[in-house]
């Protein structure tokens, strides 16, 4: 037996013999459709320190298998990141209690590994408990062997640290001295 309706992942059951003129009675549980990848924006590095609710110094530890997340009344396909915080580099009024382990979910099927840093752009999705990457990856910034490196195009006065070409100061000196997480 199977259900379908538009909009939904279809579900099916066992088979079943029934005498000529019986009926039964099945429970389905069909979940909505999964957004499996996704486009993102980039609005800019002025956005982006503005959407961020924080803006993190992070390691990931632990990476699970992809797994349904409802987000916003909508199911995304996502990875969940175990990850230590390093140093909170911004935070926003309505970013809450930032703890030393937290959890960052991935859009899609690739996860970052374990080992990798980054600095995170994030918000916080209380309907799943963790945080998410505003515009993707997008705003999630690699950190190699303690150095940014920074490959944005909106921000020339930072130039790609791979280059060997100088600026006039680092990206995050954008944001406010940074903290230590609880």
């Amino acid at each position: 037996m199977k259900a379908e309706l538009p909009e939904y992942v279809m579900g099916s059951q066992g088979s079943s013999r029934l005498a000529r003129g019986a009926t039964a009675n099945a429970d389905f549980v069909l979940h909505p459709a999964c957004l499996e990848e996704g486009s993102y924006v980039d609005g800019g590095l002025r956005w982006g320190l503005q959407a961020a609710q924080a803006i993190l110094y992070v390691r990931f530890t632990a990476v699970s298998e992809p797994d349904r997340w409802i987000v916003n009344d909508q199911c995304i396909v996502g990875i969940d990141h175990t990850t230590n915080v390093l140093s909170i580099l911004n935070m926003g009024a309505d970013s809450g209690t930032i703890k030393k382990t937290i959890h960052i979910v991935r859009d899609g099927r690739v996860g970052w590994k374990p080992g990798d840093e980054y600095i995170a752009f994030v918000r916080w999705e209380p309907a799943i408990g963790r945080y998410r990457p505003i515009a993707g990856p997008i705003f999630m910034i690699p950190v190699l062997n303690g150095k940014v490196v920074w490959d944005r195009t909106d921000a020339p006065q930072y130039p790609d640290r791979r280059s060997g070409q100088q600026g006039d100061g680092e990206p995050l000196a954008l944001l406010p001295s940074a903290r230590a997480a609880r």
